[in-house]
């Protein structure tokens, strides 16, 4: 009863967290249809629009490696929306249920159904992810390796920065 309990808490904090976001998107130019979720050239691509460019360059991609893992993102972009889909409702769901007032039970189904979600989110994830590596050499795994372990290095001294300045 407690795990569930913090579930239903942990998953109130994702939906809150959620509702940051597209704050920091505000800073985005708006395209011809007045939406924000646009990449440096003005095509829709959401927060991380060049990034799959920037690391196809990076790891110098074949042309028949481009066109693999372009056909794996078509294949899997109906899934994913509607996974997104789901797990945009289960939110929904949830914080409707709490700010109405609904006893634990209620609350308990809503959390579970949400984290199923979220568990496949990450399980798709994951085999997607397993796909991309298939399709890279050793040389350009070892590449983005080290491109990992520049980003941690990168992310973990911003961290630094921002707790010496708290403190």
């Amino acid at each position: 009863m407690k795990a569930i309990k913090l579930l239903a808490t942990g998953a109130l904090l994702l939906g809150a967290a959620g509702m940051v976001v597209p704050s920091i998107a505000a800073d985005a130019k708006p395209c011809d249809s007045g939406t924000y979720h646009t990449g440096k050239d003005g095509h829709h691509g959401g927060k991380h629009a060049g990034h799959f460019g920037r690391m196809e360059r990076a790891l110098d991609l074949s042309d028949a490696q481009k066109e693999t893992l372009k056909s794996q993102r078509e294949a899997n972009k109906a899934a994913r929306g509607a996974l997104h889909s789901q797990l945009k409702e289960a939110r929904t769901a949830l914080n409707t249920a709490t700010e109405a007032g609904a006893n634990d039970a209620e609350l308990n189904a809503l959390a579970e159904t949400l984290g199923r979600l979220q568990a496949q989110q990450a399980l798709a994830g994951a085999k997607n992810h397993q796909a991309f590596l298939a399709v890279l050499t050793d040389e350009q795994k070892q590449t983005l390796s080290e491109m990992k372990s520049k980003r941690m290095e990168r992310k973990g001294s911003r961290k630094n920065d921002s707790e010496s300045k708290s403190s």
